[in-house]
Order: structure tokens, then sequence, then C-alpha cells
């Protein structure tokens, strides 16, 4: 179904916009599609991979040590995305804006340092207590290393608009990341699953890094007296998407942290299972919008070119709408294939179709949320969008605590929903507010 589904996609995009007859003009006069397509392509394909490692994964390792892996590894990539995102984001808003590329990089790769090791405290403090092993622990805080430049030059890369170089690192990482995990099943099967599956997330971040440095592997660079021109801007820019970045949907794991408490890992399991397939797999596949249209917004900002500012937000909305009807036509015609064939969760369809729905819709007002949110990040207003977040986290929170364990995973499902709904609100009233027109 997922491949039938990016088919039609790839092909309906395809026929739109391969008619132009030269490939210079292409780039040129239609740059957010044709850097759109390159990104769609790739996303497609990581997304593909990402998705079918789902059941996979689930019947070499089994659900219980999958949903004790989908607590560590949710963990992990909220402190990756909240750690990074100050870094990301001011490489995004700022890199453009400096002539001395070599400079700019090199405090932002000092930055990545003193961060990690920030993080990894962190990391390993907060698992010590929820009395994680040690060697999970270990593994992690190396999944950490990693990541951390891995993120950082792959946001150098989309600022400039290497989307080539770009898709290809995120695909390597996919297929490593999938690949890994069941070669070691095969050929160390008394290995515990948890070890199989954090290697792979370990060696796909190396692979992804080696080909964004063409293998030039990070070096220690801890000089705390060294001025840096770009910290404090990164830093005030930057910190408050850190905090939207920790809370956002796609690895916020407040609602998991819940379900695991209040109703187990094996229900945990299942419920992630779901939510990648339904709300990741979107979210990924809304990702060229974020990857090419953030720089060209910033662009046409800083240029303070704003007729093309607004023609390219119409045209990513009304690309991301087009894909989202697409994606629950696919959702709802094979609802049954991917619950009971494609997950084996035949025994549970009942509960588990009623999240395919509220799912789906959620992720498409999170994404368009999120586009719209450009709008109050390219005047540097990010600490209003950290507070939008910080209340839904609070009423995911609070509704969580109260509902799920009543009704369920169920209950879930539509707290999100509620919750994105209420973000697209406070969006729109904050750009309303104080975007200029």
């Amino acid at each position: 179904m997922v491949h039938y589904f990016m088919h039609c996609l790839m092909h309906y995009f395809l026929r739109i916009f391969l008619n132009i007859k030269s490939k210079l003009s292409l780039k040129l006069k239609y740059k957010l599609e044709y850097n759109f397509i390159i990104y769609l392509i790739g996303k497609v394909t990581s997304a593909g991979v990402v998705v079918g490692s789902i059941p996979l994964f689930i019947k070499c390792f089994g659900v219980e040590e999958y949903g004790e892996f989908i607590y560590v590894y949710t963990t992990f990539l909220m402190l990756l995305a909240g750690s990074t995102g100050w870094i990301v984001q001011g490489v995004l808003r700022f890199f453009t804006l400096e002539n001395n590329r070599g400079k700019i990089s090199s405090e932002a790769f000092q930055m990545t340092y003193k961060s990690f090791l920030v993080s990894a405290l962190l990391l390993s403090v907060f698992f010590l207590i929820s009395e994680i092993h040690f060697n999970v622990i270990f593994l992690t805080v190396g999944c950490l290393f990693f990541s951390f430049f891995y993120s950082v030059n792959l946001s150098i890369k989309q600022a400039v608009l290497k989307s080539k170089v770009y898709i290809f690192a995120d695909i390597s990482r996919a297929l490593t990341f999938l690949v890994v995990p069941l070669l070691m099943y095969y050929f160390l099967p008394t290995l515990e699953g948890i070890y199989s599956l954090l290697f792979g997330v370990l060696l796909s971040y190396i692979v992804g890094l080696c080909v964004l440095t063409r293998c030039h592997l990070p070096k220690p660079n801890l000089n705390f007296k060294e001025k840096t021109r770009w910290s404090k801007i990164f830093f005030k820019y930057g910190f408050p998407l850190s905090i939207w970045m920790f809370f956002s949907p796609t690895t916020n794991g407040v609602d998991r942290y819940i379900i695991e408490f209040s109703l187990g890992t094996i229900v945990l399991a299942k419920y992630s299972a779901i939510f990648d397939i339904v709300f990741k797999v979107f979210s990924s596949l809304a990702v060229p919008f974020n990857s090419i249209v953030q720089p060209l917004l910033i662009l046409n900002y800083n240029e303070k070119n704003f007729a093309g500012y607004k023609k390219t937000m119409r045209k990513s909305i009304t690309y991301l709408s087009i894909m989202f009807i697409l994606f629950l036509g696919g959702l709802y015609l094979f609802k049954n294939f991917i619950i009971c064939t494609y997950l084996n969760f035949c025994v549970d369809f009942e509960k588990l179709e009623k999240l395919i729905i509220p799912f789906a819709v959620s992720s498409y007002i999170w994404q368009l949320a999120i586009l719209m949110q450009k709008n109050m990040e390219v005047s540097n207003r990010t600490i209003e969008t950290s507070v939008y977040m910080l209340i839904i986290v609070v009423l995911t929170l609070l509704l969580g605590i109260i509902l799920v364990p009543r009704y369920g995973m169920f209950a879930s499902a539509y707290i999100s929903l509620l919750c994105s709904v209420v973000y697209l609100i406070l969006i729109v009233f904050g750009t309303k507010k104080h975007f200029k027109q």
C-alpha cells in the first residue's frame, strides 16, 4: 500500500513539473518545485524504509522488546531535537548571511560539542533514574554524539539548497537503520533486541554523517575561552525553537510516557506502530516542504521580496493539501491491509482502526500549522511559538492523565487531534496579530 501510494504521488507531481523543457530553466524559475521533487522522492524512499522496519522489527524482536526500544528511542529523539534545535535553526536562519562559510561552520560545530556534553549528562541521569541498563545508556550516548553532528551538517546542506546530498544522506541513514538490526538478529540471535536496534541507530548516523562529510568525522574542539560571533545570535534565535522541537508532535513522548505507565509496554508498541505509519509517515512526506520552503522563505524575507514570500507560502499550502487528500484516500482503502496483514494486529483491528483518522487529520493540521509558523520564525518571534507549544504540552499532559487510564489509547489519539487544532488556532492568531502582511 505504502509503495503504491508513494508511486502515485511521485507520478502526480512529476507529470505537473517535468513538462519543463530545460533543466536549467526548471532550476531557476521553479526552484521550489525542482527542489521539492528531489526532497519528495528521497523522503518517500526513506519514509518507506522506516515504515517497512516496523513489522519486521516487531516480528524479529517481539512486540514487548520493540516497545522497550520505542521508550528509549523516543527519549533519545526528544533530547536530540531539543539540544540541536537552536544550532540547526540558527544555521538555517543565518548561514546565508555570512560570507565566510568556513568560520560559521566551525563555530556551529563548536556549539555542537558543548551542547552534546550537556545532553549526554542529562540523558545518562534520566536513564539511571529510570533504571535503564548501563550498556543501553552507553550505546544511546554514542548515538547522541553522531546524531548531533549529522543534524548540524544536514542543516548546512539544507541552508545552501544542496538537496541531492541531503537526500542521499537521509536514505543511507534510513537503510542502515533497517538493515543492521536484521543482520544482527540473524547472525547474533542471542543478543537482546534492544542492543541490535540501538546498534542500527548508531551506525545509521555514522553512515549518514560519512555521506555528508565524505568520511571526515568530527574531532574534539572544546575551547570554551574562544569567542564566537554567532553563539549568542544562534542561541537567542534558536533556543525557543529548541524548546518547541523538544515538545513537537513528531518527537514528543508525553503521550507515549502516559501510555507506558498506565497501559503497559505492549499497548505502547501497538499505539506507536499505528502512529509511526500514519502520523510520522505523513510528517516525513511533508519534510520536503520544510526542507526547501524554509530556506526560500528566509531568503525572500532577507531580500524583502514579500511577493515571492507569499507566493512560496501559497504554493506550499496547496501542495501540502493535495498530498494529504491522496494520503487519506490511501489510508482509507488499505486500512485493513495495514493493521491485519502488514502489522499482524488483526485481533485488535476494531481498536486500532479508530486511531487512523485522528492520527491522519492531526498530522495534516500539525504540518499546516508548522508551515504557517514560518511567518513568525522569519520575524524572529520564536519565543511565542515555544509558549504556544508549552501550552499544548500542558494540555496534552493534563488530558492524558485524566482520560488515557480510563479510555485507553483511543483517548490519546483524539487528544492529539484536539491539541493540533488548538495549536493551529494559536499560530493563526499570532500571525494575524503580529506579522505584517
